[in-house]
């Protein structure tokens, strides 16, 4: 498949065989789809099937289908969620990320894709509608894809999915660059809110990146020898591919978290400026809540209680006073050279 496919959805959508839980397509050995009523279908070279694995009745043929090792019908069937992938009596099976569809639920939330295949039968699962495989399964039906085996059709999700995740960090870096620009200026005010989710996001997808080359590293080193050569070449270009993707994710992570140290720098800045305001304006009143306070109470033998001037002459001693407290306190406050 050419990296320069685009993923438009065709305006007819015929399928070989379509239910609500399982849809499957059967191809030939170039790769071109056989269409419903196809004469070819029964001699068709491979075949794949999709189930919706939130559906009883595809959880069922599943398990009642002796085709499938056991150890595959496990995979697909279990109840927990974590990323695998094994090879075993040849067939590659296991389950990766995905984003959910971006018409049946947040593109930016990640979900799982379930898989096994050899060379003659390759099964998709999957609990939600994932953004991926419905992309390649289009492009499939619109003849703009054409996978010659269950090989290369795993090839196809798995890239088309680095390239929606490549879309999604790109279109991250791209607000970082904005927020980035305001923080370094002076409208940095409101950057927090933007910067939080977007942090958040990049977290997210960083953990599943480096869940996935994990995973990868993990099969090149411990059953690579058991490959065949096609697989071996398969998992090697998808792991150099997603190495690149995750480094890319720990660039931006490490970006973003840089953006969160400077905008606590200026926040931290900005609260001392006020803590600094406000200290002087405590010292410079306080000789003047004294004073006041002393002359206001009612005690016989106050000084200047009988003067005509006695307000103006008290008035000026506490602005007096302030006012010396004022440079006293500016002068201690004001950097050395």
């Amino acid at each position: 498949m050419a990296d320069n496919i685009t993923f438009d959805p065709p305006s007819n959508l015929s399928l070989l065989q379509s239910d609500e839980f399982v849809i499957a397509h059967s191809f030939r050995a170039d790769g071109t789809l056989l269409q419903s009523g196809d004469t070819e279908a029964v001699n068709s070279a491979w075949v794949w099937k999709s189930y919706g694995l939130a559906d009883a009745r595809a959880r069922r043929i599943i398990e009642t289908d002796l085709s499938l090792p056991e150890v595959v019908r496990d995979a697909l069937l279990s109840p927990g969620d974590q990323y695998q992938i094994t090879y075993e009596d040849g067939w590659l099976y296991g389950e990766l990320p995905d984003l959910q569809h971006k018409h049946y639920g947040d593109p930016r939330e990640l979900s799982y894709f379930r898989f096994a295949f050899n060379g003659r039968l390759f099964i998709s699962g999957r609990r939600h509608p994932l953004q991926s495989v419905d992309d390649v399964r289009r492009a499939i039906v619109g003849g703009k894809v054409k996978p010659i085996s269950p090989k290369a059709l795993f090839n196809s999700i798995f890239r088309r999915f680095l390239d929606l995740l490549k879309t999604e960090i790109t279109n991250l870096s791209e607000t970082l660059d904005s927020i980035e620009d305001h923080i370094v200026g002076e409208n940095w005010q409101g950057e927090r809110e933007r910067l939080v989710p977007v942090r958040r996001q990049i977290v997210v997808f960083h953990r599943y990146l480096t869940a996935a080359t994990g995973l990868f590293r993990h099969i090149d080193h411990a059953d690579r020898r058991a490959f065949p050569e096609e697989l071996d070449d398969l998992v090697e270009g998808l792991s150099r591919r997603a190495e690149t993707l995750h480094s890319e994710g720990e660039q931006l992570q490490q970006r973003a978290r840089l953006l969160q140290d400077e905008l606590l720098a200026k926040l931290t800045d900005q609260s001392n400026r006020f803590l600094y305001v406000l200290s002087i304006m405590t010292a410079v009143l306080l000789p003047s809540t004294v004073i006041s306070g002393l002359f206001g109470m009612n005690t016989g033998g106050l000084p200047l209680a009988q003067s005509d001037h006695g307000f103006l002459l008290i008035t000026l001693l506490a602005l007096g006073t302030s006012a010396i407290v004022y440079f006293v306190v500016r002068k201690i406050g004001r950097p050395r050279k």
